[in-house]
């Protein structure tokens, strides 16, 4: 908002008339309404507040050109009146104008404290704002938990997202009003102003404003100077428009189709996931197909939720956002993501929905065996997916190591490695980059993480200079480790992966560390889950060594 134009010595900039016709005109229509402004400059002042007004204080607003409310009023407190010679004291929560009450409160301490201002409470819980000290933001967040910007407040400006204003007025069915005063002074004459311009006013429906031009015969340097005085007086919209229960428009009632089938000319069958639609066991909608139809997405459709472990968790089976949402996935599947048709419906959002649509497949075979004994059988069944197994063992071998061992093998993740685990995966595409994120984390989670202080405290004889693996080999070693070699074979190999390929240029080694793998680097998802396998089958071997635990059982 340019509330404070150069060229002080034009007529224009006296009289105003970029406000006039260019400000005035927005508050109520721009996405990011001002609710408080104040400028101040040698050549002019000018001020931007507001006020919720009823029906009545809207009425009686636009019959005075004075504000409604001042900067700094709005604060509780009591009034005196007398009746027969009677004093009653009168307690007013939000000021002594019936019908009036701040949107914005301007606190002042006389000097003892720096003034702020603070949006109205009433505003900050009806949209349930969190607050950012630091930077004066005031949010809210969609279905995925990212924030929404709403309200932005510094020392000389409040504006707020125009939207959740005028869902507050909504819901409240209040008025706003909109006050503004303005003064400029200039070199021009009073003689240089046409006569006719110098008290305007006009007033309709919904806005009012004055302008005087006089001499200025206060301040020195200047020899003119003028006031605008004016408002704008908000109506709210329909209570529909409120934007919260029961007023908030049900997103997640747009419809979405997805395949789950093809016809006879090899078409897609599209349904849509609407539970209410679909049918089930009870009878319901017998027509339509059933709620647990399963519905086929390339396995790249989880991409997006592996590149944001601190808001996504993709585990064994399930998906979930924060605390805001999940949904029961087949990630087990060899070759797709299996979701049912009604879950698809019930348990994801309108905007989640359609990013799932996007991966969306015909039908490839049956669901996984470990999520039909789970859905249908009602039984406990072990994932089967490489890197869950992984992430089971790998997690299962530290927690028995400790109970067995009483020490820690793995070190706990440092700060920003908290998510590796999470994220351990078969890549969803045939990329380098995929690849190579994965070897970084095996990495980081088996060699890295090594508790190598805790394995020096056994006291082995460990030779001047040995690192992480050599001190975990002569370990394994002393205690009779019979698959020692093929342990610490794998960790060389890893480590040698990860040096020659994913930390380094790629050349001859790396094509070595590979073959010595057994890796195929034309399909990396397949290398990566081979991976995997080598990984959980090394944790596993040590932990039935070490914890005299079997080899499958629960978690």
């Amino acid at each position: 908002m340019n509330d404070l134009k150069p060229e002080p010595e034009s007529l224009d900039y006296l009289l105003q008339t970029d406000l006039i016709n260019e400000l005035l005109p927005t508050f109520g229509k721009e996405h990011w309404q001002p609710l408080y402004l104040s400028r101040e400059a040698p050549d002019r002042d000018f001020g931007v507040w507001c006020a919720l007004l009823d029906d009545e204080a809207a009425a009686r607003a636009l019959e005075k050109d004075s504000w409604d409310l001042s900067i700094g009023d709005g604060g509780p407190g009591f009034s005196k009146s007398w009746s027969d010679g009677e004093e009653t004291i009168t307690y007013h929560p939000s000021g002594m104008d019936e019908g009036v009450r701040p949107l914005v409160l301007y606190r002042s301490f006389h000097g003892a404290f720096p003034s702020y201002s603070e949006l109205d409470e009433e505003f900050r819980m009806y949209h349930n704002l969190a607050e950012e000290k630091t930077s004066g933001r005031l949010v809210t967040f969609d279905a995925s938990g990212r924030e929404i910007e709403v309200v932005r407040v510094s020392p000389k400006e409040v504006v707020v997202n125009l939207k959740y204003l005028r869902q507050f007025q909504a819901g409240t069915q209040l008025y706003v009003a909109f006050f503004i005063d303005s003064v400029r002074y200039s070199n021009l004459r009073l003689e240089d102003v046409p006569e006719n311009q110098r008290e305007r006013e006009e007033t309709t429906d919904r806005s009012r404003w004055t302008l005087h031009v006089s001499k200025s015969d206060f301040v020195r340097e200047h020899k003119t100077f003028s006031r605008l005085l004016g408002k704008v007086v908000l109506p709210p919209p329909p209570r529909e428009k409120a934007g919260i229960w029961p007023f908030e428009p049900d997103e997640d009632a747009k419809e979405v189709t997805f395949i789950i089938g093809v016809d006879q000319d090899g078409e897609a069958i599209e349904h849509t996931s609407d539970p209410d639609s679909l049918a089930n066991y009870f009878g319901a909608n017998p027509e339509a197909p059933n709620y647990l139809t399963p519905v086929y997405f390339r396995r790249e459709v989880l991409a997006k939720y592996y590149t944001e472990p601190d808001r996504y968790n993709v585990r064994d089976g399930y998906l979930s956002c924060l605390g805001l949402w999940g949904c029961q996935i087949d990630n087990n599947h060899p070759t797709h993501v299996v979701v049912f048709l009604g879950d698809l419906g019930r348990d994801l959002p309108y905007e989640e929905r359609l990013h799932w649509k996007q991966f969306n497949v015909p039908p490839e075979g049956g669901v996984s065996e470990t999520n039909f004994r789970r859905s249908f059988l009602a039984q406990w069944a072990e994932a089967q997916a490489p890197d869950l197994v992984f992430r089971r063992e790998y997690s299962r071998l530290g927690k028995e190591w400790m109970e067995a061992q009483g020490w820690d093998l793995f070190l706990e993740p440092g700060p920003g490695d908290q998510h590796l685990i999470d994220t351990v995966r078969t890549p969803v595409t045939n990329s380098q980059a995929e690849m190579d994120e994965q070897v970084l984390t095996l990495t980081k989670l088996l060699i890295d993480s090594l508790n190598e202080k805790a394995v020096e405290d056994q006291g082995i004889k460990i030779a001047e200079g040995t690192k992480g693996i050599g001190k975990l080999d002569a370990f394994l070693e002393r205690e009779g480790f019979a698959e020692r070699e093929s342990v610490i074979r794998f960790l060389r190999d890893l480590q040698s992966l990860r040096s020659t390929g994913s930390g380094h240029r790629k050349g001859k080694a790396y094509e070595k560390a590979l073959t010595r793998m057994g890796l195929d680097a034309e399909r990396k998802p397949d290398a990566v889950a081979r991976l995997l396998e080598q990984a959980t089958a090394a944790l596993r071997a040590v932990r039935m060594h070490f914890t005299g635990a079997p080899a499958d059982g629960g978690q």
